[in-house]
């Protein structure tokens, strides 16, 4: 079963990234890469429909995720979100199109769902890509995921070790 350790003291609760989603405007820049502020909203909902089960995975890719996805998610989880890799290749299923039009707040309140569904999670769950999973890391890595696109957008403050 796949368990990680505890997040860096900077990564945010699901409760704080409520919060900072409130501060997002259909106009915010980010500070790197290519999407709007509607598509990562919706980028980071297919991240969490991932977790919970939601997105198919092609089988090659799965075989692949659990030979090195436990290495590498190890070495992501004990850095803070604002030092993961900036424009890494995402899945084809959980990028959001370019030519996205959607309201923001039908966005954000699916986020804001998805991210309530997480918190739910309880005991071991079957994620796609890796297996039987903690519920507690999958809440770990959706937090990571989630914040590191928050500091794309400036939602989040970059803090001194161990606040936010």
């Amino acid at each position: 079963m796949l368990q990680l350790p505890a997040p860096t003291t900077d990564t945010p609760t699901l409760d704080e990234l409520d919060v900072a989603l409130s501060a997002l405007r259909s106009d915010t820049s980010p500070t790197w890469g290519t999407m709007n502020a509607v598509q990562m909203v919706r980028h980071c909902t297919k991240f969490v429909d991932l977790y919970r089960g939601n997105v198919p995975v092609p089988g090659l890719m799965r075989f692949a995720a659990r030979m090195v996805g436990p290495m590498f998610l190890r070495r992501l989880i004990r850095s803070s979100p604002t030092k993961t890799p900036r424009n890494l290749r995402t899945l084809p299923s959980i990028r959001a199109a370019a030519d996205l039009d959607a309201a923001l707040d039908n966005e954000a309140a699916a986020l804001r769902a998805g991210l309530d569904a997480i918190a739910a999670l309880q005991g071991s769950v079957e994620h796609p890509l890796y297996g039987p999973t903690e519920a507690e890391t999958c809440r770990t890595l959706v937090r990571h995921h989630t914040a590191h696109h928050f500091h794309q957008f400036g939602l989040l403050a970059a803090s001194p070790a161990g606040t936010i």
